[in-house]
């Protein structure tokens, strides 16, 4: 069998027509397309990695973000202050003006933020928890549920009183409240007493325009 290439030199020395000897160079075979040392082809082995790692790397970033909250602590005011504008009536604070909303109670010298949504679904938003200003007592239209100024549930259908947000003063002497740290009222008929009424309750509580807190 004819070799498929005559000057192969596994096939012999070859000579060219006037007897003189062939010098023949043997490259390796890269195969078809360009080859792995092209400056080209050595870039892209290196760029199509780190695009997937930075694609990765931004899934990842995103990702972690959505989930971060951010900061949700607020600068109330001066503690004095707060207590002072909070001691005859609780007033509203919300996060950013928007929501979510906490009511500062002022009872027995101790202060609490407690949230404005209720326990139960339909005293959320703007059917949520409103203040009795002839009784004291907190309470929603929707359901009919009434708690005390430490929002201790006094009667249902609240299977357990108002939620309360984190207070801390700084170093500053600022009230601060975190809208992210909230504890779970206690369950009806949990609580040892109650805040007494101050007078009638509230058979549908009126809309109230001076719920939120102004230090101004």
């Amino acid at each position: 069998m004819a070799p498929l290439d005559p000057a192969d030199p596994r096939f012999g020395r070859p000579r060219d027509r006037d007897g003189e000897r062939r010098h023949r160079r043997l490259v390796a075979n890269t195969g078809p397309g360009n080859s792995p040392m092209d400056p080209r082809v050595r870039a892209l082995r290196i760029l199509i990695p780190l695009t997937f790692l930075a694609v990765v790397a931004g899934i990842v970033l995103v990702f972690f973000l959505g989930l971060d909250p951010g900061t949700t602590t607020q600068v109330i005011g001066p503690e004095p202050r707060v207590r002072a504008a909070v001691a005859d009536r609780p007033h509203r604070i919300c996060y950013e003006d928007t929501g979510p909303c906490a009511w500062l109670s002022l009872v027995e010298g101790e202060l609490y933020a407690l949230s404005t949504n209720g326990p139960l679904r339909e005293e959320f938003g703007r059917m949520g928890v409103s203040w009795c200003s002839t009784s004291g007592y907190f309470g929603s239209n929707v359901s009919g549920s009434r708690f005390d100024p430490r929002g201790n549930v006094v009667s249902g259908p609240a299977p357990r009183g108002l939620d309360r947000y984190r207070l801390a003063v700084d170093d500053h002497g600022a009230l601060r409240i975190d809208f992210r740290s909230l504890t779970t009222g206690l369950q009806a008929g949990r609580a040892d007493e109650f805040v007494p009424e101050r007078g009638p309750q509230c058979d549908e509580i009126p809309f109230d325009r001076e719920a939120d807190l102004n230090l101004e």
